[in-house]
C-alpha cells in the first residue's frame, strides 16, 4: 500500500518539532490505532530528509507516558539510521510480549 504522505500532512495538526543531532525534525501524526492495550502510531518525520515511522507503544500508563516513549524511540532511531524511508519502532518489552 502506497501512502501519499503530503496529502496526509495537509489534514494533520501542527507538528511537534524536536532537535536531534543539531537538526530540527517535525513530527506529524497522521494515524493512531488502538489494539488491546497498545497504540500503533503513524508519524511522518520531516527534517533533512522525509520518512515515516510506525511506532507501537503500551498505552496502559496513559497518554503522557506513551508520548514520551514515542519521542524517545523516534529520537534514538534518527540518531542511528540515516537512510531508511520507513521504520517500525517498539519498546523491547513489547517485542518480548509479542513472542
Amino acid at each position: 500500500m502506497h501512502l501519499d504522505v503530503e496529502r496526509q500532512l495537509r489534514t494533520t495538526h501542527e507538528p511537534l518539532s524536536i532537535v536531534v543531532g543539531g537538526e530540527i525534525w517535525d513530527l506529524y501524526v497522521f494515524g493512531v490505532t488502538r489494539v488491546e492495550r497498545d497504540w500503533w502510531v503513524q508519524i511522518a518525520v520531516v527534517g533533512p530528509r522525509a520518512c515515516t515511522v510506525t511506532v507501537r507503544v503500551d498505552a496502559a500508563n496513559g497518554r503522557g507516558a506513551a508520548a514520551h516513549e514515542i519521542i524517545r524511540l523516534v529520537t534514538d532511531w534518527l540518531l542511528e539510521d540515516e537512510a531508511s524511508e520507513h521504520a517500525f519502532l517498539e519498546h523491547s518489552v513489547l517485542e518480548a510480549r509479542a513472542s
